[in-house]
């Protein structure tokens, strides 16, 4: 077994060991996106078992997300039409009013107040009020004649280099996507929402999903996309759907739960 980096070595040795020992089996927790080719990838899922939870960049991080990434990230900035203090209070705002709704406990959510998670309408309103429409970036602008001189650098580069950043890379495995479906609501969750800028994941709720590797082919942004990684977080969800699904008594026997 091993996490992040550690995991895409548990594999690769877990390929070199497979002949002699046959019954082998690998735990890769959150290993990295751009690792194996996709036949490698698929070739392993009968002897490795992959856990990513929830919006972890780590498994969908590759050249192209990047580049992909940062071609969206860039697109935005251009369409931005309010002062870009408007679009950082909004976006700090959201991150740390809650994400069920109803926020636990308004008297404590000093960063956030009234929530609006799940509401298309409330959004779509927000995007209208701060972006120019998808694809009607004002030419007139510095930005913009940088954005396209920076598009066509990147273009002939592109071109330069060929085929070789082309080869797609994939996480390893039969994949379990630990996948958030819920918040319990209280003040504790709202305040630590509140104190962490929605970095932190106490009284999220996760749900186990079976997920293709090529599933995670685009970057998350999240307030959790690099907390979702560390491995306390990950290994606590595991032991959970251990002992709520499965009735496993990690604790049996006299041991730590860690080391069953």
């Amino acid at each position: 077994a091993g996490h992040s980096l550690g995991a895409g070595c548990a594999v690769l040795l877990s390929y070199m060991m497979k002949r002699t020992y046959p019954t082998l089996r690998c735990v890769s927790i959150s290993p990295p996106g751009m690792f194996i080719t996709w036949k490698l990838a698929t070739e392993c899922r009968d002897f490795v078992t992959s856990f990513v939870l929830d919006s972890d960049f780590i498994p969908r991080l590759s050249v192209e997300n990047m580049e992909h990434l940062r071609n969206e990230v860039l697109e935005l900035i251009g369409r931005i039409k309010v002062p870009k203090i408007e679009v950082a209070r909004t976006l700090f705002t959201d991150a740390t009013s809650g994400e069920d709704g109803d926020g636990g406990c308004g008297t404590i959510l000093c960063c956030g107040g009234e929530t609006h998670h799940g509401d298309v309408e409330y959004y779509a309103q927000i995007n209208e009020n701060m972006l120019h429409p998808r694809g009607s970036i004002p030419q007139d602008t510095e930005f913009a004649r940088q954005l396209e001189q920076f598009k066509s650098i990147q273009s002939d580069r592109k071109t330069y280099r060929g085929g070789i950043r082309e080869v797609l890379m994939y996480p390893p495995g039969r994949i379990v996507h630990l996948v958030k479906t819920g918040q319990r609501k209280s003040c504790l969750h709202g305040l630590g929402k509140c104190i962490t800028c929605g970095m932190t994941n106490a009284g999220s709720e996760y749900t186990p999903m079976w997920a293709e590797n090529d599933d995670f082919n685009e970057v998350l942004v999240s307030p959790t996309m690099w907390t979702d990684h560390f491995p306390n977080r990950v290994c606590l969800e595991i032991e959970k759907i251990a002992t709520d699904a499965f009735g496993l008594d990690l604790l049996g026997g006299g041991g730590g739960g860690s080391g069953q």
